[in-house]
């Protein structure tokens, strides 16, 4: 089946094989001056933070930047554990791809559905990205308790990232999701990039999930076919120079991606969704 950390790791990848060789140093740069002596990456407050740890970390495999492993890999161990359950699977997401793997991290997942947590899509994310190759029937469970918000219209009230977490789901689990991608796309902006909600402004986190959800889902996940092939590539051509606007305005004077193009400053966590939003924007063989 699909993996999705790969899918992750590839899109961002060929996101930042895509910038010129200086402005790939810069957020090389910029990301390495986020690391705090203990082995960890700041979040917003300064301090080390295992959930912008792992972005971090993400963004430096992308970038192709040599980090130091044995920091990293002690403060993230030293997290495994955490009662925060974020915090605690992306340690063990970090941790996993750098040879200390869960055991059976899927049956956690599985656990905590059959006990009726159905909130957790993004804990469910996490897990699937630290196993990897997940079994067909365990996304099948989590897509069969996760997909009921997004029956009966419900989805339309939903924020756009929850919606990505369910149609890549629902393509883990073999199913179309064809119920999500309208309102996905409805979510785009005219100006370029996808809002979080109905009537918002753009969003770089809404824009890089949508957009990469509808890529690794199905081939439903594309808009309607217009008339003529031709008219159909110049319409989507144009969606994504639009796109890719938004994207590039959203990498700010601080050398990271932030938010928003008003946003104060970048961070580890935006500057990863900026480069699986470029990533998206290139044709995959390029």
């Amino acid at each position: 089946m699909a993996n999705l950390f790969q899918a992750l790791e590839e899109t961002a990848a060929r996101g930042a094989a895509g910038l010129a060789a200086e402005a790939r140093a810069t957020l090389g740069a910029a990301l390495r001056a986020l690391q705090r002596p203990d082995g960890g990456f700041a979040g917003l407050d300064g301090r080390s933070d295992p959930y912008y740890t792992l972005f971090a970390w993400l963004n430096l495999r992308a970038l192709g930047v040599a980090y130091e492993r044995g920091p990293l890999c002690a403060y993230m161990a030293a997290h495994r554990h955490d009662a925060h359950p974020i915090g605690a699977r992306c340690a063990a997401l970090v941790l996993a791809r750098e040879g200390q793997p869960p055991r059976a991290a899927w049956l956690g997942l599985a656990a905590a559905l059959v006990r009726g947590d159905t909130r957790a899509v993004y804990g469910a994310f996490l897990l699937m990205l630290a196993t990897g190759d997940v079994p067909r029937w365990a996304a099948g469970l989590a897509w069969r308790r996760q997909g009921r918000p997004f029956a009966a219209g419900a989805d339309e009230r939903l924020p756009t990232p929850r919606l990505a977490a369910g149609l890549a789901l629902a393509a883990l689990a073999g199913e179309r999701g064809t119920e999500i991608v309208p309102v996905l796309l409805s979510r785009r902006c005219a100006g370029g990039g996808f809002a979080s909600a109905p009537g918002v402004a753009a969003d770089l986190l809404a824009t890089a999930v949508a957009r990469f959800a509808c890529a690794f889902g199905s081939t439903e996940s594309r808009p309607p076919q217009a008339a003529g092939g031709q008219r159909q590539g110049s319409v989507l051509e144009s969606r994504t120079r639009a796109d890719l606007a938004f994207i590039e305005a959203c990498w700010l004077d601080d050398g990271l991606f932030g938010a928003s193009p008003a946003a104060p400053h970048g961070d580890a966590e935006h500057t990863f969704y900026g480069l699986l939003a470029l990533g998206t924007c290139r044709p995959a063989y390029s």
